[in-house]
């Protein structure tokens, strides 16, 4: 609302003309927007809940699920961003947790969703594509894809040095093992179609070469686009087009 309104004090000011176009940052707009349909219709296709399961399943105590938990939030959030990353695993989380025995479900559920949410944002920091901050000032310092990582690496150590310190703080009161309990807590009941994987794959390759400037981003966009409408219609109702 403060950004809203500063915003109409400055238009009287700098009076609203042909100018203002030159505003819009159109290439952060469409490659977020290409990320964000492909991500959807990964999502859709449940391929992050099977991968977070299958790994899900290796775990055999508390302090194990609760860094798979949070480190698939700080990891994916690098590709997927930190909004569909928290959007995929908090939910799987509510889930898996609602198997423990009651009294350590509830006790974990508000720390595990409290460090996810950390996890996500701190992770996404890494990579150009990990949130659309990044994006943008990508795009606007010209650093190289390499550089850009080197800039990052060490926030994202520290970073993961900090989780994991909490993590074991969260995990060691607690000593049941948990391997034997958990089921699977998937609940997309839609039919995976590995043609629509596929696709959403190779697409999302060509994203990050519209952010590595390999690819016009105009052209990626309409791929994507045109990819959606063609073979996946209701993926387009699931882009969070508020944040766009």
């Amino acid at each position: 609302s403060i950004a809203v309104l500063l915003a109409l004090l400055s238009a009287c000011f700098v009076l609203p003309d042909a100018s203002y176009f030159g505003y819009i940052d159109f290439r952060t707009l469409a490659i977020l927007f290409s990320l964000m349909t492909v991500m959807a219709g990964l999502q859709r296709q449940g391929v992050f809940t099977r991968f977070a399961y299958s790994l899900l399943s290796r775990t055999n105590s508390i302090t194990s699920l609760v860094f798979v938990l949070v480190g698939l939030c700080f990891f994916c959030s690098m590709l997927i961003t930190n909004d569909v990353a928290l959007l995929t695993f908090v939910p799987f989380s509510f889930a898996v947790l609602g198997q423990l025995p009651e009294a350590s479900g509830k006790k974990l559920l508000t720390p595990v969703v409290c460090l996810q949410t950390i996890a996500a944002n701190l992770g996404s920091m890494l990579t150009p594509i990990g949130n659309p901050q990044n994006l943008y000032l990508y795009g606007k310092s010209q650093l190289s894809f390499s550089a850009f990582l080197q800039l990052m690496l060490p926030y994202t150590l520290l970073s993961a040095i900090l989780l994991s310190v909490c993590i074991f703080y969260l995990g060691h009161p607690h000593r049941q093992t948990v391997s034997s309990s958990i089921q699977n807590p998937t609940t997309n009941a839609a039919q995976k179609k590995p043609a629509l994987i596929r696709l959403y794959i190779v697409l999302f390759f060509f994203c990050l070469l519209a952010v590595l400037h390999v690819l016009p981003y105009p052209a990626v966009f309409v791929l994507v686009l045109l990819g959606a409408l063609i073979a996946d219609k209701k993926v387009l109702a699931q882009v969070d087009y508020s944040l766009l």
